[in-house]
């Protein structure tokens, strides 16, 4: 891993025989980090991390590629040290985030970068993915044909954190064309004349995905594919769950603060029954091919507070924000399961 330096350049996207500086500047608006600082991590993240120093690139200001912090955004702390000692050190490491769907894993990432104020291009990939897509693609600018580098190309140029979503629905014969970005040498830009993109010390290499690479084992995330024994060796792997039911429960509480104590402890407590269903089926047991995600539990509580209008806001929430998806037999057994917490006929919205 090449040691962090200060640099006050700014690095032009293009080569300014192709196109000048202006062009580029309005564009583009990249540029790499113009320092560096050491910062407490207490002061972003909490008492917990208090004393804990972290040294971040300084990006100029107006870069395109900042987050927008998440008010009281809830953080699960294991994962959080161990996201954050990546970001600190990769040691030439690129990083796989692997767990259900609607877990947080792309969201954390992007939370963590928005406090530090360092820039992410995040991409989600798919069957049709081809690498060039990531590398770049010629462009007429001003009336010139000129190269114009894709996500990859940036980050790596400038530092930025790129995030390659659902790694696992892309042809594995396309990912290994990154083999070499993974083992921290440079990118040949073959398309550009062979221009060579040395790795900024600050460019970081995330990638999520539903499965560890080997496919989906009970047919929920289908078009998965198994991916190349060599690709999967270049990461560090980090499984990523859903978050424990008091943080859950405290999550919604802040997203959705109409709502009574007992009716989120209830939405909780009916969201890990049915995961332990898709997870753990036994026998004479419904099994749920779909788990509720945190991203659809928090959309069922913010549609029960926006319901008011229903006969029954928590129940018609439920349809609306999960149900409505799922085969007859598993819906009627979310029913249940809301039948035996909250009541038949009662809604405790």
């Amino acid at each position: 891993m090449e040691k962090r330096k200060n640099t006050t350049e700014v690095l032009p996207l293009f080569d300014q025989s192709i196109v000048n500086v202006a062009d580029v500047a309005t564009i583009c608006g990249d540029s790499a980090p113009v320092g560096h600082e050491t910062v407490d991590l207490g002061k972003y993240f909490g008492k917990s991390f208090k004393g804990l120093e972290m040294e971040i690139p300084v990006f100029s200001a107006g870069n395109q590629y900042f987050g927008k912090p998440i008010e009281n955004y809830v953080f699960e702390e294991k994962s959080l040290r161990e996201y954050l000692s990546f970001m600190d050190d990769s040691c030439g490491d690129a990083l796989y985030l692997y767990g259900p769907s609607g877990c947080g894993k792309t969201s954390a990432i992007n939370q963590i970068a928005a406090i530090l104020k360092h820039p992410v291009i995040s991409i989600t990939l798919n069957g049709r993915f081809e690498l060039a897509d990531l590398i770049g693609h010629q462009s007429v600018i001003n009336g010139e044909v000129v190269f114009v580098h894709g996500p990859l190309a940036r980050a790596m140029k400038y530092g930025y954190v790129l995030i390659l979503n659902e790694i696992d629905l892309a042809d594995a014969g396309e990912l290994a064309g990154l083999n070499d970005v993974l083992e921290g040498r440079s990118l040949v830009v073959i398309q550009n004349n062979g221009e060579v993109i040395p790795p900024h010390p600050d460019f970081r290499l995330i990638v999520t995905a539903n499965t560890a690479g080997t496919g989906s084992t009970r047919g929920s995330y289908h078009g998965t594919q198994h991916l190349n024994a060599a690709f999967l060796d270049r990461f560090r792997f980090i499984p990523c769950d859903y978050m424990a039911a008091k943080d859950e429960i405290d999550l919604i509480k802040k997203s959705s603060p109409k709502l009574s104590e007992k009716t989120i402890k209830g939405m909780v407590r009916i969201a890990n029954e049915i995961r332990i269903s898709h997870t753990k089926p036994e026998a004479n047991h419904v099994y749920m091919s779909v788990p509720m995600s945190t991203r659809s539990l928090l959309r069922w509580a913010r549609l029960t507070s926006s319901y008011s209008f229903s006969e029954s806001p928590l129940k018609t929430a439920l349809s609306h924000a999960f149900t409505g998806r799922l085969s007859s037999e598993e819906a009627d057994y979310v029913q249940r399961l809301a039948d035996d917490v909250f009541g038949p006929e009662v809604d405790h919205a």
